[in-house]
């Protein structure tokens, strides 16, 4: 067979030369590189769309023939059968193959529909096989609006997506459609801000309010803008500005001011109670969307985001950002959106620890649910149009959902029956999202309010109307009322976003990777919750509350009988690394249940047209009672030569929970090892196996970054701290 070498792409491509090629099975990437054509993405439903110059598809035809021909003299089946006869079709996309969800979701699944004179605004997402292609084909695309009529408002050129805002009338739209460099059309994102109200707590109830320390921490918040002049912002405000800069940085819509004192302040309402309005961390403010609450009509919002996180970082030092914002025409679906792949980009780019927002209900089906809602809670969560919002399903970013603090009662309720609470403490919030099984998503939960059933008007009413079901926080109208309560994902995501501080601020090398694994290994699925999900199985109860609330305490420090282990690496493509994890005898033979606990978190590239999203993968294993040398064996690469690979008995497999199947779709990786026996019979020294494997991303020069969490508890008070430190690589 021969070897095909890459070469060199000419500027004058033929774009009618991108096929759609549907296959009955999978079909190695390297196979269509040796065939001279580049993957540009890939679906579920098996088909792949290819680019080809003229030279590739002879080539490609040529194994086609080579098929259809009889087997070469001495082979039993075709020649290139592994190949070619996986394929099922080949084709060229048509128009309706490029109409986005959130347009079929409007019912336009049909160009045909497109016959309005009326002016019709959408994104394109264009093909980039390479960066000059790219701008020819931006070229070609912004040169065909203008003979149709149209108005090129902005475009987006990132690591990402190749993206364009345009506007015209339908007929427009059709004629672009037919364009094949056009990947996708689709409405552009539409923002998820729930409304709000005021309290009645003063300026005066608060007590002293102090400034953060110099050297603090600084927090990037990404959302509607802040109110400088806040009396409780004003002293730990660093900077606010508006991308673009006509937005101005001033928040009329009353969503970043809110949000920003959760960052700033964590629990308001413990500070208020206790008066201490110390101001733990600094905040800087990139206001994205305008007074309505819309994001800006000329700039993309994946460049607005790039813009912004790049100016937080740069000029204010920021090294976590909250995102408490979603676009409600995208939910969780196969693939990622290009906004989701810039937050991932980043936060592996800027070594960042960014904070999402699972996305709140409209609580349009709660509404249609009437009084059945509080019989259908918590079913009604899983329902498919309640599944994350993007850019939630971001993987290097922490996406964070909402549970309750309380059953969103007042004491002014006691003669109202009609008035009752749908969830209780610790139960996920009405309005908060699910995941789709795609890894463990969202990563964790913290508290962002309910919501309670008002009979009378057959209403389900928040925290921004009833007090008692919010979380205290900044009102941006502050000269009516300084404080306010909200319901949302939007106000759980910053007490993330402020955990998230406590802990770099604690450790001040700690990279973004060892930041994500403590608050998963400190997280806890509440009570309430499990009690109120004991129907659902593991899985169901992942993809809502992931890896549950993150006790920060419990992350900066070890106890007597609790011992947190770290470490910080990296690891070259289809190469693993072995740890060693000291066992006293007391965690062996004490009665009690006891827990080793691990965290893994990795910052892969990604790429959002591929099926496989993420260009590498990692997992672990936690071994016992095998030696060294056994576990080395075990996960080495074996030579033919050598005979059969060495592997691991099954009893030497320590059980975590959840499964290595469900935790290594993302790349925070949390599982739990309980025992309640005795563990003697397998020693002292335990092995944590860590795999790094290869995808689309081929080599990375400086190998895949991760970091690990340990945690090895004991329920009974035995003295494990000073006994146990973590080894370095076996």
């Amino acid at each position: 067979m021969e070897t095909y070498k890459s070469q060199p792409r000419i500027a004058e491509i033929d774009p009618s030369l991108i096929l759609k090629v549907r296959t009955t099975g999978p079909i190695d990437e390297a196979d269509w590189a040796r065939a001279r054509l580049t993957v540009l993405a890939t679906d579920p439903e098996k088909s792949i769309i290819l680019f080809a110059d003229d030279v590739e598809l002879q080539e490609f035809r040529r194994r086609v023939a080579a098929y259809q021909r009889d087997p070469p003299e001495g082979q039993k089946g075709p020649e290139f059968a592994g190949f070619v006869g996986s394929i099922d079709e080949v084709g060229e996309l048509t128009p309706n193959d490029k109409l986005g969800p959130a347009l079929a979701a409007t019912g336009m699944d049909d160009v045909a529909q497109f016959t309005s004179d009326e002016p019709v605004l959408l994104d394109l997402e264009l093909w980039q096989p390479t960066a000059e292609q790219a701008e020819l084909f931006t070229h070609r695309v912004a040169q065909r609006l203008d003979e149709l009529g149209g108005r090129l408002i902005s475009q987006y050129r990132g690591n990402a997506a190749l993206l364009m805002r345009v506007e015209g009338p339908g007929t427009m739209v059709r004629e672009l459609l037919e364009l094949p460099e056009v990947a996708l059309a689709d409405l552009p994102p539409v923002p998820d801000l729930p409304p709000f109200r005021f309290t009645e707590i003063n300026i005066e109830d608060v007590g002293t309010i102090r400034a953060p320390t110099e050297d603090a921490i600084a927090i990037g918040i990404i959302d509607s803008g802040v109110i400088a002049s806040h009396p409780l912002l004003e002293n730990a405000l660093l900077g606010a500005f508006g991308v673009p800069a006509s937005l101005g940085d001033d928040d009329q819509r009353g969503h970043g001011t809110p949000v920003s004192g959760i960052a700033i302040y964590g629990d308001l309402k413990e500070r208020v109670v206790q008066q201490q309005l110390d101001a733990r961390f600094w905040v800087a403010s990139a206001k994205v969307v305008n007074d309505e609450g819309k994001f800006d009509e000329v700039k993309l919002v994946p460049a607005q985001m790039e813009e912004a996180i790049r100016r937080l970082h740069d000029e204010f030092g920021c090294r976590v950002i909250n995102v408490s914002l979603a676009d409600r025409s995208h939910m969780a679906g196969a693939k990622r959106t290009a906004w989701a792949a810039v937050l991932d980009d980043l936060a592996r780019e800027l070594d960042l620890v960014v904070v999402v927002s699972a996305g709140n209900s409209d609580y349009s089906l709660v509404h249609s649910l009437g009084d059945r809602v509080l019989a259908e809670y918590p079913r009604f969560l899983f329902d498919p149009t309640n599944r994350l919002l993007e850019p939630a399903t971001a993987i290097n970013a922490l996406t964070v959902g909402s549970v309750t603090e309380g059953n969103g009662l007042d004491q002014d309720d006691h003669e109202l029956v009609d008035v009752q609470p749908i969830a209780h403490a610790g139960q996920p919030s009405p309005f908060t999202r699910v995941g789709t099984g795609q890894g463990i998503k969202p990563d964790l939960v913290d508290y962002g309010g309910t919501a309670v059933f008002v009979g009378l008007t057959q209403t389900v009413v928040d925290g921004s109307q009833r007090p008692s079901a919010g979380v205290l926080t900044l009102n941006n109208a502050y000269l009516e009322r300084l404080l306010t309560t909200r319901s949302g994902t939007s106000f759980a995501s910053p007490r993330v976003a402020y955990k998230a501080a406590l802990l770099r601020d604690a450790f001040s090398g700690a990279t973004a990777n060892l930041v994500r694994a403590l608050l998963a290994i400190s997280a806890e699925i509440p009570d309430g919750a499990l009690e109120c999900l004991a129907e659902f199985t593991d899985e169901e109860v992942r993809n809502l509350l992931g890896y549950g609330v993150p006790n920060v305490e419990m992350a900066l420090a070890s106890d007597d009988n609790r011992v947190i282990l770290t470490a910080e690496d990296s690891l070259p493509l289809d190469r693993f690394a072995v740890y060693e994890v000291p066992i006293p005898e007391l965690f062996q033979v004490t009665k009690g249940r006891r827990q080793i606990k691990v965290a893994l978190a990795f910052d892969p590239p990604v790429r959002h047209t591929r099926l496989h999203y993420a260009g590498a993968s990692m997992s672990f294993r936690l071994i016992r009672g095998a030696s060294e040398d056994e576990v080395f064996h075990a996960f080495r690469k074996w030579e033919k030569r050598e005979g059969p690979a060495a592997k691991l008995l099954d009893k030497f497999n320590c059980t975590l929970s959840p499964g290595p199947q469900r935790r290594e779709g993302g790349t925070l990786q949390c599982g739990i090892f309980t025992a309640q026996r005795t563990l003697a019979a397998y020693g002292n020294r335990y092995f944590l196996a860590v795999r790094c494997e290869g995808g689309w991303a081929g080599n990375l020069p400086e190998g895949q970054r991760f970091a690990l969490a340990v945690e090895v508890s004991h329920q009974a008070e035995v003295p494990l701290y000073e006994r146990m430190r973590l080894r370095i690589r076996a």
